[in-house]
């Protein structure tokens, strides 16, 4: 299995390690000190299950980014942007709903979580430039899909099968982010 499928699955399994995380935690939160006080049980364990799962998120990712000031600048405003609608949405669901404090505070740091697990999906998503810089630096001649990027090397027709898009040999060569216009001329 190669690394990135391994990352795929670890990343489909970090909501139910999440769940897993915060009822084992509860029930040992709740079997302590803090059996009187539920609403501190419950906003611990959502804050302990908030870092678990944003360490969990960077800790599984944080090799494959190729990290820049804009990058880093980028997941720090996402984590404090993420905070804010956190905070915001626990006010509202406590002060429109008027439930116990601690129903929007849960609600406000799993939303909060979340929303910068989506923050950093945008933040460290790869440019074209590093994917052919990328591909490009694999010391093989990649033929990449100029519509969605698809790798179609080895494929043996020019229609992409990621998109659907039909090419001429020409037309796909001349599109290759990595080739050079003097060499896409030669051919």
């Amino acid at each position: 299995m190669s690394h990135l499928i391994a990352r795929i699955l670890l990343t489909v399994l970090i909501f139910p390690a999440t769940v897993l995380f915060y009822c084992v935690a509860f029930i040992f939160l709740d079997r302590l000190e803090f059996r009187d006080d539920e609403q501190s049980v419950v906003v611990i364990t959502a804050l302990g299950s908030a870092a678990f799962m944003i360490g969990y998120w960077f800790l599984l990712w944080r090799r494959t980014v190729r990290w820049t000031r804009r990058r880093v600048a980028w997941t720090f405003a996402g984590f404090g942007g993420a905070a804010v609608i956190g905070v915001l949405l626990a006010a509202a669901i406590n002060r429109v709903l008027e439930w116990d404090q601690w129903v929007g505070a849960f609600f406000g740091i799993a939303c909060g979580s979340v929303i910068w697990i989506v923050t950093t999906i945008f933040a460290w998503r790869e440019t074209a430039a590093e994917r052919a810089a990328r591909l490009g630096g694999a010391g093989r001649d990649a033929v990449v899909c100029p519509n969605c990027g698809y790798n179609l090397t080895g494929l043996s027709g020019t229609r992409c099968p990621e998109c659907g898009k039909q090419y001429t040999i020409n037309e796909l060569l001349a599109e290759q982010p990595a080739r050079a216009a003097a060499e896409v001329e030669a051919n």
